[in-house]
């Protein structure tokens, strides 16, 4: 039998990676071939180069001629960036798999397009959140968007960096060296902590962290608390409202934060090896986690909202902790109640000081990840899911025995109260939609008239916030 596959995979030609995306599907390619696989890619031109060429797109024909010329493969890769470059279907490949690592990319070429044989997210939440996708009602025709591939999902598990190269990985050499009086900051006059993802953070919630941190400090005696972040998340125009928000505090945001530039990963991981805690306090869902991955391997405990898969990822006393309470809900009017992120400025000071406790939770975090997320598992089980979808029989779903649940984005619902906290949207519903929800959850799609949902879907779009979704019944 022939294992062939040829790959349609963004950001590729590492090292240097280009980000976690790259170094993951860098890793495809020998991963597959040690397994026995023939792998070919596809090579669109360089980004950039002359304007001209760009204008007249040959070089990228070129490259869709030579494949066309090839035998054609048993298997297409793609991302879902990569779906732009050629959108899957039988004329690729006899069978077209799709690895997701998120859902911003390309949607339109996968989520209701036939010919895709296997959907790959690269976490269970993932896995979970395109299933919800997948299913999303039509209630009069009593139909799912995309049947198909509704039961063609499954997760694998990526490689994470810190499993391979623990002190850092040389690939990813883009960026600046650490300065040696960035450290000295750590010498005693201040605690640190990290934020340095580019523009993902909550910049009020992670403020307001640092606020209640440092009057707790000023209490107690103890050095101030600075948080380093990336420069892109502090922008002066952001800088300039977060100073607003402080206005008769005696606080500037830059007591709190201190802004820095991209570095190289072997200079971020002796930076994380100097904190003592990271924040992770989320806009926008993180569909697998990293960067939380990456510090707990370093032994600092990372404090979040648990956006995405952040709250996923490890079971608790291994390094991540997700603290999220009612007042943080965005009241209708007036936002979140600042003075509830007190609650997590207390939980971190309190573990400032047990150090040994906390690096026993890393310590015990790290071991999980290096057992769990290494380059032989994710060969493993990408080569498990390209061999299965050979005998993969999607079946019929019977769109009846569907039963309405939360959607797998949701942090948590109080339908006492109504407060919502939702990976797509948080706020807080009234007291008729509670009461709506309090009918439906549970029960199955053939119970449920298709008019009466439809009216309720126009009327609250449960579905379409990603506060409910069809799902199979437990067996």
């Amino acid at each position: 039998m022939t294992r062939s596959v040829r790959l349609f995979l963004s950001r590729t030609g590492g090292p240097p990676f280009l980000g976690s995306v790259g170094y993951v599907n860098d890793a495809v390619r020998p991963l597959l071939e040690a397994r026995g696989w023939t792998v070919e890619a596809f090579q669109p031109p360089p980004a950039g180069g002359d304007s001209e060429e760009a204008m007249l797109p040959f070089a990228l024909a070129a490259e869709y001629a030579r494949c066309a010329r090839g035998a054609r493969p048993d298997i297409a890769l793609y991302d879902g960036a990569g779906t732009l470059v050629l959108p899957p279907g039988k004329a690729q490949a006899d069978r077209n798999v799709v690895l997701y690592h998120g859902l911003a990319y390309g949607t339109g070429n996968w989520l209701t397009r036939p010919g895709i044989d296997l959907h790959l997210g690269n976490s269970p939440y993932l896995a979970d959140v395109l299933r919800a996708l997948f299913a999303y009602p039509d209630w009069r025709r009593r139909r799912l968007l995309n049947a198909a591939a509704f039961p063609a999902v499954r997760d694998v598990r990526l490689p994470v960096p810190c499993v391979e190269a623990p002190d850092g990985h040389p690939g990813f050499a883009q960026g600046q060296d650490l300065p040696p009086e960035l450290l000295r900051l750590a010498d005693g006059r201040a605690v640190l902590g990290h934020a340095l993802q580019p523009d993902k953070q909550d910049m009020v919630a992670t403020l307001s962290i640092l606020y209640w941190l440092n009057l707790l400090a000023r209490e107690a005696g103890t050095p101030r608390v600075l948080l380093l972040i990336s420069d892109v998340s502090l922008t002066p125009e952001r800088q300039a409202a977060l100073d607003m928000l402080l206005d008769g505090t005696g606080f500037r945001c830059t007591d709190f934060l201190v802004p820095l530039p991209h570095f190289n990963q072997c200079a971020l991981v002796r930076l994380v090896r100097a904190c003592r805690f990271g924040l992770a306090y989320n806009r926008f869902p993180e569909p697998f986690g990293f960067y939380l991955l990456e510090s707990v391997h370093q032994g600092c405990p990372v404090y979040t909202n648990g956006a995405g898969n952040n709250r996923h990822l490890l079971p608790p006393e291994h390094g991540i902790h997700v603290l999220e309470t009612a007042g943080m809900a965005p009241m209708p009017g007036r936002g979140p109640d600042l003075a509830a992120y007190r609650a997590v400025a207390e939980r971190i000071a309190a573990d400032l000081a047990r150090p040994g406790e906390m690096r026993r939770q890393c310590a015990q975090g790290a071991a999980l990840i290096d057992a769990t997320w290494s380059r032989e598992a994710f060969g493993a089980d990408l080569a498990q899911a390209l061999d299965a979808t050979q005998d993969a029989d999607a079946g019929d779903v019977d769109f009846d025995a569907l039963e309405v649940a939360p959607s797998p984005l949701v942090r948590r619902l109080d339908l006492a109260t109504g407060i919502s906290f939702n990976d797509y949207a948080t706020g807080v519903l009234s007291p008729a939609e509670c009461a709506v929800l309090r009918d439906l959850l549970g029960r199955r799609a053939g119970h449920l008239s298709g008019d009466e949902m439809e009216r309720l879907e126009q009327e609250h779009r449960f579905f379409a916030r990603g506060l409910l979704a069809l799902r199979a019944p437990a067996p």
